[in-house]
């Protein structure tokens, strides 16, 4: 609908009804402008008004129609110049087509024109490149002296002139509609030389530019020229390609793509700089992997510098050499580091590799405030996957060199404990094992050498430890009772039972310390931020944990030499017999057989020495608490009772002053005992049962 409505002449002007339409907006805008007495004043400045407006409006319609008027007069005067345009063309078209039916037999009477011109064109070129047809065999000669006397600019126009004569050649025996295999093969095998002399030049230019680095110094021009030979070969590379692409014809040996050779001529030396930097091997020196990364180091600082301050005034911009250089030294690094561990690296070439990879961005490299470069952009110099692989490898390794390490120490401790010689004694009298020691030395040297590589490989060795060492308790724990058992079978062997068992006792609080160290050395941030109970969980403390309840089962044993000195001495069997209401024998032997092994005793480290005070004491206490109550001895008479009540409390004092002689805790254990006493002094012996109750 909307489309017919466009199409619809359009409606004629209703004149009258326009009219009748602007007198009445006249009459409502002189209404308006008439509203109050005063205003009729300004009726002839009103009109003035009115009619300067309409006379300006008369004067814009009649400008724009006398403008649409000429745009019509011009638009049918070019419409009348077009259509006979049109009438012209039309005739000269149909006199072309009625010539060229007149002309069409002359293509056939042409035709032998068109062979000669062929041929003259072939004869043409001939002629062109005769001198060089004919000199050929002089030119190749030439150009070989020119090559082997290093001038090579002028031996590379000889060269182009010969490729150009028999390029030539070929094209127009590539045109002709009829080829001539015979034709190619003889232009060929005449040029044969021309492909040697091309192959001789690029060996030339080869060498020239594997020793970039050292002729930058000395003599540039060699580059110079070398790399205009190159950029002339890409250019003729460039113009035959476009050919081909017109013509489907390209010479033998095209393109050479001489540049592209350039740059993998200057990876290779690259290549062989780096491996041949390699003096020696495993078999050789143990530090070889050490040596050849920090030869390394200092050779690419040193070439580096030569690139990025010498090479960009010598080579073209867009070969953007220092660029494309650093890529290169990048990509031959990685493949030389990947072959390497295919090859295999062992223990601390591991480190080694991994510490050098880690400063390879860093000031002492490609971050060197004379280099600066920014390698993020070709990748990682490692995998991830690689440098895992590499940890996993080197972790694997350390916990077997960490079980060996362990099971040896203890080995040679343990041959340590059978001397006849008093342990070592530290600054402050207390005996230990050098084990403690050897076994921390090993754990820093190996953190040492994981600092190396970074924080999280330091975090895992020490996890590493944590997991060796918690199996290592267990071996030290099963070596300290075999040493009890073979001890209690002999008691006479090793004479030094008592003082290694001691030693061996401290030794585990220094196995705690340490652990304690490692805790707040490297994991204080993690720990400062968990609560109390994990804290108690974590690995060091459960390990600290374990060592602490291997010496206390040191500290038992040391007790149990004790008690059965006196058990064999029958001191507790004594008590509250007859033998005992007459002597004071037996807690004589029991205090002096304490006093005797506390000589030994303050070799303890505090804690346990406390531990086996305490427990020496509840054990003594319990020993009398049992002679006591066991009914061993009846008392006829109160006398009887009130003097065994009376010893019992001297006893208790005496036993009491001893061991608190040696603590520096205020309960006294035997205050239990004169308590008991005073049921003996009850004199209602029917009240006694009820009392002990």
């Amino acid at each position: 609908m909307a489309t017919e409505s466009t199409l619809s002449p359009p409606a004629p002007l209703d004149l009258g009804r326009m009219e009748m339409e602007a007198k009445e907006t006249a009459k409502k805008h002189i209404a308006n402008l008439l509203q109050r007495p005063e205003q009729l004043e300004r009726v002839d400045q009103y009109k003035r008004r009115i009619s300067r407006k309409k006379a300006s409006v008369d004067t814009m319609l009649k400008t724009a129609v006398q403008s649409q008027l000429d745009g019509v007069r011009t638009g049918l005067n070019q419409l009348q110049s077009a259509l006979q345009d049109v009438y012209e063309i039309k005739q000269r078209l149909g006199e072309v087509d009625d010539a060229y039916k007149s002309i069409s037999p002359l293509h056939t009477k042409l035709m032998d024109l068109k062979k000669e011109n062929t041929r003259y064109c072939q004869l043409a070129s001939a002629m062109e490149n005769l001198k060089h047809i004919f000199t050929a065999p002089e030119i190749v000669r030439k150009t070989e002296e020119l090559i082997s006397e290093g001038k090579l600019l002028q031996a590379h126009k000889h060269l182009s002139d010969l490729e150009q004569s028999r390029d030539d050649l070929m094209f127009e025996l590539y045109k002709q509609p009829q080829q001539s295999p015979t034709d190619n093969n003889t232009l060929e095998k005449y040029f044969r030389d021309v492909i040697n002399l091309s192959e001789q030049l690029g060996k030339q230019l080869w060498v020239i530019i594997q020793r970039t680095l050292m002729s930058v110094r000395r003599e540039p021009t060699l580059i110079v020229t070398a790399l205009r030979i190159i950029e002339r070969e890409e250019r003729t590379d460039e113009f035959y390609l476009k050919r081909k692409a017109q013509t489907g014809f390209i010479p033998p040996g095209r393109p050479k793509k001489w540049r592209e050779k350039c740059f993998s001529i200057l990876e290779e030396s690259i290549c062989s700089r780096i491996e041949g930097n390699q003096f020696e091997d495993r078999s050789i020196n143990k530090m070889w992997l050490v040596r050849h990364l920090e030869v390394t180091r200092q050779l690419m600082l040193e070439d580096l510098k030569v690139v990025k301050q010498m090479l960009p005034p010598i080579f073209p911009p867009q070969y953007n050499i220092v660029k494309k250089y650093v890529q290169m030294y990048h990509r031959a690094l990685a493949s030389h580091f990947q072959e390497m561990i295919q090859q295999g690296l062992e223990g601390n070439e591991i480190v080694t590799l991994l510490q050098w990879v880690g400063i390879y961005n860093s000031p002492e490299l490609m971050r060197h405030p004379a280099l600066d470069f920014d390698t993020k952009e070709y990748g990682p110099l490692l995998e991830n996957s690689a440098i895992d692989e590499l940890q996993n490898q080197y972790l694997k390794t350390m916990k077997l060199n960490i079980m060996e390490w362990t099971k040896n120490s203890l080995t040679q401790d343990q041959k340590d404990w059978y001397k006849e010689e008093h342990p070592d004694a530290d600054g402050d009298g207390y005996y230990s094992t050098s084990l403690p020691v050897i076994i921390f030395q090993m754990m820093e040297q190996n953190l040492q050498v994981a600092q190396m590589i970074g924080e999280d490989m330091v975090k895992k060795v020490i996890e590493l430890f944590t997991d060796e060492l918690s199996h290592y308790a267990k071996e030290y724990k099963g070596a300290i009772q075999s040493y009890r058992d073979r001890h209690l079978q002999d008691r006479s062997e090793p004479k030094f039972y008592l003082h290694y068992m001691i030693a061996n006792t401290n030794n585990c609080i220094s196995f705690g310390e340490y652990m304690t160290q490692l805790r707040k050395r490297y994991f204080k941030e993690e720990l400062d931020n968990k609560d109390e109970f994990c804290i108690r969980k974590d690995r060091f403390q459960t390990l600290t944990d374990e060592f602490n309840r291997i010496g206390s089962f040191g500290a038992n044993c040391i007790l149990e030499e004790v008690f059965i000195d006196l058990k064999n001495i029958k001191c507790f069997e004594e008590l509250m017999t007859k033998q005992w209401q007459q002597s004071s024998h037996p807690v004589e032997v029991i205090c002096a057989t304490w006093n005797d092994y506390s000589v030994d005793f303050v070799h303890l480290k505090p804690v346990f020495h406390t531990i086996v005070v305490e427990e020496g004491q509840r054990k003594v206490l319990q020993e009398y608490l049992k002679a006591l109550l066991s009914k061993k001895l009846s008392f006829k008479t109160y006398e009887e009772r009130k003097i065994a009540a009376e010893k019992i409390c001297k006893e208790s004092e005496q036993m009491g002053a001893l061991f608190h002689k040696y603590t520096n805790k205020t309960e006294d254990m035997f205050q239990v005992l004169p308590m008991l006493a005073e049921v003996l002094r009850l004199r209602d012996s029917s009240m006694m049962s009820l009392e002990l109750t």
